[in-house]
Parts: C-alpha cells; sequence; structure tokens
C-alpha cells in the first residue's frame, strides 16, 4: 500500500500563508493612512527653468487628459506615482512611459509615504509588474508649490507657480486643474522645460518582476479573496448556528421520548447474548474487558467470545488465564479487524450479538440496557453510550467532552431521525439476521461500525440509541495516538459515505438525513470553520476589526452553553467545562487537520493501513462502575 502523503501539508501551510498574506496585503493598500511629509533635498534649476512634477497618480479619468496636453505643448514631466494607482491604472501608467515622461516615486498608498522602506518597496514592485522596471528617483526635491490644492483660479496658480522664477512646480494630475494649468504654463514667455533630473527607469530582474506580479494580484484579487472568505465564513457559522439549534431541539426531544416511555415502559427482555470481542495486542485491557463482561447482571445466558487477530503481546493467554465460564478464545492469524468479527459471528450461538473493542470495560447492567430496544421487531442494530474512561488529564477531558456534545449528541439527533450512521466498536448490539442481510462486517472501510450501520439501515432495519448502556473505554494519552486514531476514523468515515453513496437515491431515512447530515457537519463544517478563525486573525490582527474577535467569542459562548446541556442530558457533571473554550481554540484545530488530511488522502486515492492505538492501562478506574483495570 502506498504511503499517506506528507508533502501536502507543507501545501497546506503554505496556502494558508499565502492566503492570509494576500487578505493582508489588501487590508494593507485599502487603508489610505495619512500623507507623510520627508524632507527633500534641495534642486538647483537654471533660471526661468521649470520641472513640471505631477503628483497623486496615474488617474484613469485626468491623467489622460494631461498627457494629452503635455503632447499637445511638446514638455515632459515627471510623474511621482503612487504604487497602488499603478497596479489600478497600468494602462496609464505605461503611456506615461511610452511618452518619453520621467517616472518617479512618491509613496505607495499615500503622497509622501516612501519614506516606509516597505511602502517603497511595494510601489517599486509594482513599477516591475506593470513596466518591467523600476525607477531610481524617489520623493521630490524642493519645490515650488503650486496652490492646486488650495486654490482654483488658474491665474493665481500661474503666478505662483511662477514667483520664483524656476524650479520644480509641484502639481496634481489627479483632476481638472492639472491640464489647464500646464497649457497656461507652456505659454508663458522664456521659460524652457525639463524633467526633474536625467535618471531614467532601470531595467528589473526576474525576481522583482516576480515580486511585484504577486503583490499586483494580491491587491487586485484580495477584495474577491476576502469576499469568498466572507462567505465560507456565513455557510460556516449557519451550518454551526444549525447544529446547535438541532442538537438542543432534537436531542431534547428525543429526551422528553424516552420519558414518556419509562413511564410505561414495555416488557423488560432477557434474551441470551452473544459477546464478541476482537483483539489485537490488547493483552494491557483485556482481562478488564472479559471481567467486565463476566460480572453482568443480565437474566439470560451470556456467550463471551475472544477473538485473538494474531497478537504478538499474549493477549489471547491473558484472556485464557482467567479461566472464567462460558469465555471462548480463538485465535486466528493477523486478518483485520472485520476478519476477526466475521469469525466471531460465525462460531456465535445466539441470535443477539453484542460486539465491543478490546479495551472497553461494560457495567454490570449495560447488557441488559443494550438489547431492550430489540424488544422491537425492527430494531436491527443498537448503539450504546461510548464514554471515555481515562479522563483525568486535559487531552482527556478534551476528549470526554468531544465524546458527550459531539458523538453521544449526534446520535440522539439522528436517533430521533432515525438514521443513526454509526454504531462504535466499543458498545453495539446487532441481530444476527441484520447481520446476515448484509454480509456480515465488510473490510472495504476503515470505518467497519460506521459501513456496517449504514448497510444495515439501508437494508430496512432501525438503529437505536441507548443511552442507558453505558461502555467505558480506554481514549489515546497523546496527541499522536489521538491523531492515529481520529484519522482513521475520519477516513473510514469518509470511505463509508462514499460507499453508499447510493442511498441519496433510495427512499429512506439514511439518505434523507444520515449522509446529509455526515457531510454537512462532518465533512464541510469542518473544512470552513477553520476559515472562520483565521478570518478573526485577520480582522483583529490586521485589518482593526476588533468585532471579529468579539463575533467569535459569543458564538464560543453559545458552544459551551450547549456542550453545557450536552453534559447535563448525559447525566455527567458541568465540572469539565471549564475546558471546553480551551479546547474549541487548541483542541479543534486538530481536529480540523485530521478531517483536511483524511479528504486530501482520499482524494490522493491512498490506502491507509490499519492504525492501532498504543494501549497503557490508564483505564485503572470506570468512572461509573467498580471494574479496575489489572
Amino acid at each position: 500500500m502506498r504511503r499517506a502523503p506528507r508533502l501536502h501539508w507543507i501545501s497546506i501551510l503554505l496556502g494558508l500563508l499565502v492566503l492570509m498574506s494576500v487578505v493582508s496585503f489588501h487590508a494593507y493598500t485599502a487603508i489610505r493612512p495619512e500623507s507623510v511629509q520627508h524632507a527633500r533635498e534641495h534642486r538647483e534649476l537654471p533660471e526661468r527653468t521649470l520641472a513640471l512634477a505631477f503628483h497623486g497618480g496615474p488617474d484613469p479619468k485626468w491623467t489622460p487628459r494631461l498627457l494629452d496636453v503635455l503632447r499637445e505643448v511638446d514638455v515632459k514631466a515627471t510623474f511621482f506615482v503612487i504604487g497602488t494607482q499603478v497596479t489600478r491604472n497600468p494602462e496609464v501608467t505605461r503611456r506615461i512611459a511610452d511618452e518619453g515622461h520621467q517616472i518617479a516615486i512618491d509613496g505607495f498608498r499615500a503622497e509622501g509615504d516612501h519614506g516606509n522602506p516597505l511602502n517603497l518597496a511595494f510601489a517599486q514592485a509594482a513599477l516591475a509588474d506593470v513596466l518591467g522596471a523600476h525607477t531610481p528617483l524617489v520623493g521630490a526635491p524642493a519645490e515650488v508649490d503650486s496652490g492646486d490644492r488650495d486654490h482654483q483660479d488658474i491665474g493665481t496658480l500661474v503666478r505662483m507657480s511662477l514667483r520664483h522664477g524656476g524650479g520644480v512646480v509641484r502639481l496634481h494630475d489627479d483632476g481638472s486643474i492639472g491640464a489647464d494649468i500646464t497649457r497656461e504654463l507652456a505659454k508663458a514667455p522664456g521659460y524652457r522645460f525639463v524633467t526633474v533630473t536625467e535618471d531614467r527607469l532601470v531595467e528589473a530582474t526576474a525576481t522583482e518582476r516576480f515580486t511585484g506580479a504577486v503583490t499586483t494580484w494580491s491587491q487586485r484579487n484580495g477584495g474577491i479573496v476576502l469576499m469568498l472568505l466572507g462567505t465560507a465564513i456565513a455557510i460556516a457559522a449557519l451550518l454551526g448556528i444549525l447544529r446547535t439549534l438541532m442538537q438542543l431541539g432534537l436531542a431534547h426531544t428525543d429526551r422528553r421520548l424516552r420519558r414518556e416511555s419509562e413511564q410505561s415502559p414495555p416488557p423488560w427482555i432477557t434474551p441470551p447474548v452473544s459477546v464478541i470481542i476482537p483483539a489485537y495486542n490488547e493483552a494491557v485491557n483485556i482481562a478488564a474487558t472479559v471481567r467486565s463482561i463476566a460480572a453482568n447482571n443480565h437474566c439470560a445466558d451470556v456467550e463471551v467470545i475472544v477473538v485473538d487477530d494474531g497478537s504478538t503481546d499474549g493477549t489471547g493467554d491473558r484472556a485464557e488465564e482467567l479461566g472464567l465460564p462460558g469465555v471462548t478464545v480463538i485465535r486466528q492469524a493477523n486478518q483485520g479487524k472485520p476478519a476477526a468479527l466475521n469469525t466471531g459471528i460465525r462460531k456465535a450461538k445466539h441470535d443477539v450479538l453484542v460486539l465491543l473493542d478490546g479495551d472497553t470495560i461494560f457495567e454490570p447492567d449495560t447488557i441488559g440496557e443494550l438489547v431492550q430496544p430489540f424488544a422491537d421487531a425492527q430494531i436491527g442494530a443498537v448503539s450504546g453510550n461510548a464514554k471515555v474512561g481515562n479522563r483525568q488529564g486535559l487531552l482527556g477531558r478534551w476528549q470526554h467532552l468531544e465524546y458527550c456534545a459531539g458523538s453521544n449528541l449526534d446520535r440522539q439527533i439522528l436517533h430521533a431521525l432515525r438514521c443513526i450512521p454509526t454504531v462504535p466498536g466499543a458498545i453495539g448490539a446487532f441481530r444476527k439476521a441484520a447481520l446476515t442481510d448484509v454480509g456480515g462486517v465488510s473490510e472495504h472501510t476503515l470505518a467497519e461500525d460506521t459501513d456496517l450501520t449504514m448497510a444495515v439501515t439501508r437494508a430496512g432495519w432501525r438503529v437505536a440509541y441507548r443511552q442507558q448502556a453505558k461502555a467505558w473505554t480506554e481514549a489515546p494519552s497523546t496527541i499522536r495516538g489521538l491523531f492515529q486514531q481520529r484519522y482513521r476514523w475520519s477516513y473510514g468515515t469518509f470511505q463509508a459515505m462514499w460507499k453508499h453513496r447510493g442511498a441519496l437515491l433510495e427512499n429512506g431515512p439514511m439518505g434523507r438525513f444520515g449522509l446529509i447530515y455526515l457531510f454537512a457537519f462532518h465533512l464541510l463544517l469542518p473544512l470552513l470553520a477553520p476559515v472562520m478563525d483565521l478570518y478573526v486573525m485577520y480582522g483583529f490582527l490586521v485589518a482593526d476589526a476588533p468585532l471579529a474577535a468579539i463575533v467569535w467569542t459569543v458564538f464560543l459562548l453559545i458552544q459551551t452553553a450547549s456542550a453545557g446541556y450536552a453534559l447535563r442530558l448525559d447525566g455527567e457533571s458541568l465540572k469539565p467545562l471549564w475546558a471546553y473554550p480551551l479546547q474549541q481554540i487548541v483542541y479543534r484545530q486538530l481536529m480540523y487537520a485530521v478531517v483536511i488530511q483524511s479528504l486530501i488522502t482520499a482524494l490522493h486515492g491512498t490506502q491507509l493501513r490499519w492504525m492501532s492505538v498504543r494501549r497503557t492501562g490508564l483505564l485503572t478506574d470506570a468512572p461509573g462502575g467498580t471494574v479496575h483495570v489489572t
């Protein structure tokens, strides 16, 4: 199998850097600062010699009219251009150069801001892109102010321009007055006209032209990028709000319906059960898992089948050493979890099968609670309530919050819609008939639990959620282990969605709700949500828009309140809620990275091997039970 691509992470980081640079540069060019005046060296011109210095352009309307007049009176002038105006009006800039006028730089965003080295570099880059050259003349020398910013009378402006009998005359080409005063000055008897200096444009290097092209593209298209970002943020915000409303509304409805059913509960059923535990290198936890099953209080026969899938750490031996009645250990060469499950299913003697992982601990009443939905003959599978047992550290608390406010709350929502897409491998029950209908557990995806659940639903069976059936599982204790586990889950879920895409054309709940829910909230929202975080950084740090941070904070508070409600629905303490805001800032980014890598891996067509998480045996006390891991 091909190795998962690594270089795409560099591509993603570079893409984010480029994106942030583009929007930042656009903001930089869009904010017009106050003009900054810098000292200029005085340039002596001969008596009755004028150098016309035009500032503020090029302007798309007035500069061409000015150039027409200069050509008419046969005068060459110097244009002190603004870098952003050069980018906006490249054709006018080229005409200035083509007609033999001198081009100089007065700034990048406004007149006189060339004293900032960054502004000067950006202005030169603009010229490099438009003209393939840069100019050695930066900032005008001491000038005779024509007064064209303060007066409109042409006679007054001519007198002010000629009051020293020559010199560099400061004019502007962003209005009609520039062309009019030029025509009148050209009539002044005894005056000759020159450019400010004899300097001419210098050819730009290939690097300078490339830099110019990049900055020009950023200035011209930054607004479009921001518009696209705004659209993505709006979609992400709407999805986030919609999911919160669905969580609060449907989860509350599901809880109310459960309460109503508890007031007149159906008869308690006690079918015989076969418990299947596929295990690969689970020696650390397998004894506690098997003991917890053996300690059940289910009032019927419970058969336990441990399938050792080629373990190299003595997992099968540990299970056999317990010597517990009703426990059978089957050994086979390593073939993967689906094959191990199918082996156990074939060997099972009962019609109700409970499937769980080798690191899971059941409470004494878990099996009895888990099988109760089978009182309805239409139920083909039941999802239990998986909980994080090792939640003491910050990483454990974050995963605990994710399970309660994410996975379990999603199951309550989708249970109300009758389209639960995943019966988790940690705790689930199936009718043997339902598994027979779908041909057993498929090995075509890495998320065999999601694949199997979707197949059962599409086969016409209903899938239920039993919140009272609790199982405690050991969550990854390292960032690396967490990333590998969630990467497999996410990639496998995408595989299952693609495999069962045909459900969209069927008149069933999986196509009407399940796949759409997964696409919207498990694929699209995680892809768009980082854009919101990026935009908040842009607004707060670059664009001087503190409102972005306020909106983000309000959104975080709403999510925190929703998480608190989810904890209460799940019968959990609110104490871990203090870690939720930090989870959204740090942990959430890791989950986004998982989804992005999974999607890119899928697009690359790369196949992944099974990635087992290293077990530590940290689940020493199940918070809701009395089982101890040895």
